[in-house]
């Protein structure tokens, strides 16, 4: 790590540069001359220095006075010249510049703003191919959590690198100030072996502001303007008043980079590029006028979309209002608390849903700077009369959903205990909140039939109940009275029903619901998150597609809920295919959102899937450190077997890639044991084909034949492939490795083939052995990222004698210890001692050649890991 976070002098590493780096040398070996261009932070002089260690020595020019000089000065062969921010050159320069590189004699590299002009000679160059260019981009949510782990040197929580990616817009240059000057303030620091963001500072460091100032350039007024409004609104149509006459003003933004104009439907949205820049504008503003602006644009967007708008744009409009000091009505709080809590934005739900109630919050600084749970005032407090039960249900929510279950049960203890909304919120806190799923089952029993069925069903999801949530279904559909509360209840069983029966029983209870035309919006979209999730398990992609894409057609950009639910979906499609780019980026979204979890999907759960893809992906180092992250959530999670057990399988697939093929049997077993004892088969057949894949294909067969059959296509396939392994038989394997690829699997494909190959290689069989291996590597051109296993992996050149591979425990020891855990942490981990742990280190320093952590951490860090940890 160099130098530790906040200090100036140390460089951040030179991370996702690896490709603009590698076109450079080509570029320059060819005879070519490079320019670097990319918007400004994005490290244009970074890269051309890091590539001009890489190549040779040259002539280097950061101002343009010497350059004349230099012009000069070469003679026949040609040399390397280097020169930052080249659009700025004379005519007269660039034009002797140009005539020396078209001789021959000078091999420029150089760097621009992209879309700045050239000079004339220059851009003529560029023109003819004789200098190519080389962009530079902003990072993207994986980039900027690989750029902030390599600095801070440990893993950092996924919604921290999140949200700063958002408000920098992965802009290097604004996340390193941010960055530095959030570790430095306190606002960034560890916290159990995850670096954590509180959120920025009250005001921002002066090595922030500079940078947004580069950035940004001079303003003048309606350029600061326009800025403060798309500070305060987001993405904004281009044609709502404030904004359109401010068109000549955006129109020279977004040239110079700073705005962006999206078309959305028939019209142009705008929003910033950085939204951390215009928050920093917007603090600028005298306080009259940041009140003034925001209540044109309230008015703007009121007249716009009428005077009572919903959903995102009532949100906004009531944001607007009360932070400039005017409380809209009561029932206008109530719909923003409403959008808020789709949004999973707890707080905000808050606030709106007690002043709703007539409870005014707190000043801005005192609520953010509390550290213990606010007692709940209502009107009641003051006025004897019983508080509004619309906001109270509300404010209820909105703490249930900021892990403060106990303040929103003395909510709803002041209510009618009846009122069926306050029942079904009370029965959620207690299943989610405060964990107590048989209190909440006993209570769920006092609901009516329409909400009733949907929750009882979802709270024994919870209690592991699948067969009594199933029923439920299946008795809500035998009810005349009930077909409403069917529609909310069915896509819960089942979910359920795949768990027990498999898919084929489940797709004939979701279509017995009838069509989706004239449901709940969230209804429907529940429908099709459960359809979507068993078309992916039973193989059909074809209808897990269909699904997915009217999923997307409905989702709302402002329903966190919805989103997650797809995203989560489509991450496992691409999985299953092998698309791991893909879902490594779903997920690092889907993992971002921190708050609200129910029977669909948990934190721990969408955190734990990631840690698969990335393993999926060869990415073994940063899978094992993203279980770290999944340990912490999963204590703020209710217990909940089924998602626990497809967190714990998610696990032993991480370790068995990582190396640690003892731990990840262990895991799978256990998940074996306790999804069948329970009836939930599918889970069960999962661990224990992972078990078969791991080396146990025999102790797999055996279990299995115990088993209740899964009815579901991939099921029986993945049960085919236990037997398959357990037999040794290499043409079947062959036979299951087309019907995996038929059926789109491809990473199971080519692992079968593989498997295939080694059995007729053993056996003497070359033929064979090699059609197997042709194969292997047909499926797993199929895929984009997807690695063999280490389990499976194809035959290679050995590692050379003086690199000793390590044992599987000293590789998830050596792994654990780069990712910045102590030894007794380590050790609690893996239920050994400390003196273990530190012999393993012990063995692992003298294997790699190191003497430390540091070093530890690099030779993990760099793709010698693969050589030297793994040991194949």
């Amino acid at each position: 790590m160099p130098g530790q976070p906040g200090d100036t002098t140390a460089p951040w590493p030179l991370v996702d540069r690896d490709a603009a780096l590698t076109r450079v040398g080509t570029l320059v070996a060819h005879g070519r001359g490079v320019l670097v261009t990319g918007p400004p932070g994005t490290g244009r002089t970074r890269l051309l220095r890091e590539a001009l260690a890489r190549l040779r020595p040259a002539d280097t020019v950061t101002g343009h006075r010497e350059l004349s000089a230099l012009l000069g000065q070469y003679g026949v062969s040609p040399r390397l010249l280097a020169i930052d921010d080249v659009h700025a050159l004379d005519g007269a320069s660039a034009g002797r510049l140009a005539a020396l590189v078209c001789r021959g004699r000078v091999q420029l590299l150089a760097t621009a703003p992209s879309g700045t002009p050239l000079p004339e000679p220059l851009a003529a160059l560029c023109g003819e191919g004789t200098v190519r260019t080389v962009e530079t981009a902003p990072f993207d949510l994986g980039g900027t959590a690989r750029a902030m782990r390599a600095r801070l040197g440990s893993q950092v929580a996924t919604d921290t690198a999140a949200r700063l990616y958002e408000l920098t817009g992965g802009n290097p240059l604004l996340l390193t100030e941010l960055v530095e000057a959030s570790a430095l303030d306190g606002t960034l620091r560890p916290a159990r072996g995850l670096w954590q963001w509180r959120g920025p500072a009250e005001r921002p460091a002066a090595r922030v502001a500079e940078a947004v100032r580069r950035l940004l350039g001079p303003l003048d007024d309606e350029e600061r303007e326009l800025t403060a409004l798309l500070a305060l609104g987001g993405p904004l149509p281009d044609d709502l008043p404030p904004l359109a006459r401010l068109a000549d003003a955006a129109a020279r933004l977004h040239r110079r980079r700073v705005v962006v104009a999206e078309p959305v439907g028939h019209g142009t949205r705008l929003r910033l590029r950085q939204p951390l820049c215009g928050q920093f504008v917007l603090a600028e503003l005298a306080p009259r006028t940041a009140h003034a602006l925001r209540l044109r644009l309230a008015d703007a967007l009121e007249a716009s979309c009428g005077p009572h708008p919903a959903g995102a744009t009532g949100l906004l409009t009531t944001a607007l209002r009360v932070d400039a000091g005017r409380t809209p009505h009561p029932d206008r709080l109530r719909t923003a608390a409403e959008a808020a809590l789709t949004r999973y934005d707890f707080a905000t739900a808050e606030r709106y849903a007690r002043l709703a109630i007539g409870d005014p919050p707190r000043p801005q600084k005192a609520r953010t700077a509390a550290r213990t749970p606010r007692p709940v005032r209502t009107a009641q407090d003051r006025t004897g009369r019983k508080p509004d039960a619309a906001s109270a249900v509300l404010l209820g929510r909105a703490l249930s959903g900021q892990a403060r279950g106990a303040d929103a049960e003395a909510v709803f203890a002041a209510l009618d205990v009846h009122c069926p909304d306050v029942l079904a919120a009370r029965v959620r806190n207690l299943a989610w909140g405060l964990r107590r799923a048989d209190a909440a089952a006993a209570l769920a029993e006092r609901l009516p039939g329409g909400p009733g069925h949907a929750l009882r069903a979802a709270v024994a999801l919870l209690r592991d109940r699948l067969a009594e949530a199933a029923d439920t279904g299946e008795a809500a559909l035998r009810e005349p009275s009930a077909a409403s509360a069917a529609l909310s209840c069915v896509p819960v069983a089942a979910f359920a029903r795949a768990e027990t029966d498999g898919s084929t029983a489940a797709l004939a209870l979701l279509r017995r619901c009838g069509r989706l035309e004239g449901r709940r919006e969230d209804d429907r979209h529940t429908h099709l998150a459960v359809g979507a999730h068993i078309a992916v398990d039973a193989g059909d992609d074809h209808g897990a597609r269909l699904h997915l894409d009217r999923m997307r057609r409905t989702d709302a950009p402002d329903d966190t809920c919805r989103r997650l639910r797809a995203d989560v979906t489509e991450a496992r499609l691409h999985r299953a295919r092998g698309r791991m780019p893909e879902a490594v980026a779903l997920l690092r979204r889907a993992a971002a959102v921190r708050d609200g979890q129910d029977w669909f999907t948990t934190r721990p759960w969408t955190l734990a899937q990631l840690a698969g893809a990335l393993a999926e992906g060869g990415d073994t180092t940063e899978a094992v450190r993203t279980l770290i992250e999944v340990r912490l959530a999963a204590r703020h999670a209710p217990r909940y077997p089924l998602a626990d057990d497809a967190v714990a399988l998610e696990e032993a697939l991480v370790l068995g890639r990582a190396g640690d093929v003892p731990g990840a049997l262990r895991r799978a077993d256990e998940v074996a044991r306790r999804a069948a004892a329970a009836g939930r088969n599918a889970t069960a057949l999962s661990a224990l084909h992972l078990t078969a894949r791991l080396g146990r294909p025999a102790a797999a067969a055996e279990r299995l034949a115990r088993l209740a059959p899964v009815a579901c296509p991939l099921g029986e396939l993945r049960a085919e492939h236990i037997r398959a392994l357990a037999g040794g038989d290499a043409a079947r394997l062959d036979h299951l490795a087309d019907r995996f690829a038929a059926h789109g699997r491809f990473p199971l494909a080519a692992e079968a083939a593989s498997q295939a190959h080694r059995l007729w290689r053993d056996a003497g069989r070359h033929r064979p052995a090699r059609s197997s291996l042709a194969a292997c590597r047909d499926h797993l051109a199929l895929t984009r990222g997807a690695a063999l296993p280490g389990w499976a992996a194809l035959p290679g050149p050995a590692a050379p004698e003086d690199r000793p591979g390590l044992t599987p425990r000293e590789h998830e020891v050596a792994v654990l210890a780069a990712s910045g855990l102590k030894n007794t942490e380590i050790a609690r981990r893996l239920t050994v001692s400390v003196r273990t742990v530190e012999n393993h280190l012990h063995r692992v320093y003298g294997k790699l050649g190191v003497t430390s952590r540091s070093g530890l951490n690099a030779h993990v860090e760099t793709g010698a890991r693969d050589a030297q940890l793994v040991g194949e």
